[in-house]
């Protein structure tokens, strides 16, 4: 009964952002055909009334939004959102060749600011209340109310514009000659380097404020206190009872904000020109390139409740108390 009712409120999500999809574009000021000329009758460039209608009608924009909606219902089961107004192919082709720079760096960003949050914050909780615990604290408050804009530019100036260690932008550097994969591959890490770091730090502070906070809740624990007293050593300690324990309830934060890194990459990727998704969707938007919307809109959503769905799967397992209650419950 409760599972039902669990997959009756994703369905129910599910169809209302679906449709959310569909009209929230042409919500948006202007259109395709706006964009193209440059701004309207006064753009930069000069189309006939004939023209503009020829352009919709390619397009199917001229449709009636009841036959436009129809489509875009058939290209849900499909795939099929059409030809890319601003790219001039298959919408599904463009995602394809812009999804794997953004699971790269959203990929390596996951699992640095994870490791990185989690143990900062457990080393943290475990020096609670020194000077150490304090010092880190303030310093990762400072680092969460930073814009995550305002870091890659700051990374940006200060390691490729200063320095030159890092490239500008891009994922690879055009033309390259090297002498094989490996120097093919070092070259998309340095690309990638700053777009990973840029989310990591971002979303570092998070889990470690989430982690110092359950790690020294589980400090002051009964079996803690009860370890600590039959004489376990610290390192045994900190990592077998505390870190187990204080990790178990972030599981489920650790997946749901993969989902939200994949949107989250607009302004990383924006600043360092990254190809991947997050920089598809900034431009599909600046275009009113509705087809590339609505096939970038399902995919950020059709990630995100997946990851919501796995998170709710993968508690229950790890923590049978959650199995109890729930079985209590029904």
């Amino acid at each position: 009964m409760a599972a039902n009712k669990q997959a009756l409120t994703y369905a129910g999500v599910l169809i209302f952002v679906l449709l959310l999809n569909f009209w929230l574009p042409r919500l948006m000021p202007g259109g395709p055909v706006d964009f193209l000329t440059g701004g309207g009758e006064d753009g930069a460039i000069f189309l006939t009334e004939v023209q503009k209608q020829a352009m919709l009608a390619y397009y199917h924009l001229d449709d009636s939004l009841w036959a436009q909606f129809t489509s875009y219902i058939r290209g849900l089961f499909t795939f099929d959102f059409g030809l890319s107004i601003s790219y001039k192919q298959p919408v599904i082709e463009v995602i394809a060749e812009h999804l794997p720079w953004t699971l790269l760096i959203v990929g390596a960003s996951t699992v640095l600011s994870t490791a990185a949050g989690l143990a900062t914050g457990l080393l943290s909780a475990w020096w609670h209340p020194g000077r150490s615990d304090r010092s880190w604290f303030v310093g990762m408050l400072m680092l969460s109310a930073i814009p995550e804009f305002l870091i890659g530019m700051l990374l940006l100036i200060i390691l490729s514009v200063q320095w030159g260690l890092m490239p500008l932008g891009g994922a690879e550097t055009a033309f390259l000659r090297s002498s094989g994969w490996w120097g093919h591959a070092v070259d998309i890490a340095r690309h990638a380097a700053l777009p990973t770091l840029t989310l990591t730090l971002t979303n570092m502070s998070g889990l470690y404020l989430l982690m110092r906070n359950e790690a020294i809740r589980v400090r002051r624990e009964p079996f803690v206190e009860f370890a600590e007293a039959k004489g376990i050593g610290e390192r045994a300690l900190l990592l077998r009872h505390v870190a187990l324990n204080a990790a178990l309830p972030l599981v489920t934060v650790i997946v749901m904000r993969i989902g939200g890194l994949v949107a989250g990459s607009v302004l990383a990727e924006t600043v360092f020109a990254y190809p991947g998704i997050g920089k598809l969707l900034q431009e599909a938007i600046l275009a009113r390139d509705y087809p590339l919307l609505h096939g970038l809109f399902l995919l950020i959503t059709a990630a995100v409740l997946l990851l919501n769905l796995l998170a709710d799967l993968i508690y229950p397992r790890l923590d049978p108390r959650i199995r109890i209650r729930r079985g209590e419950s029904l």
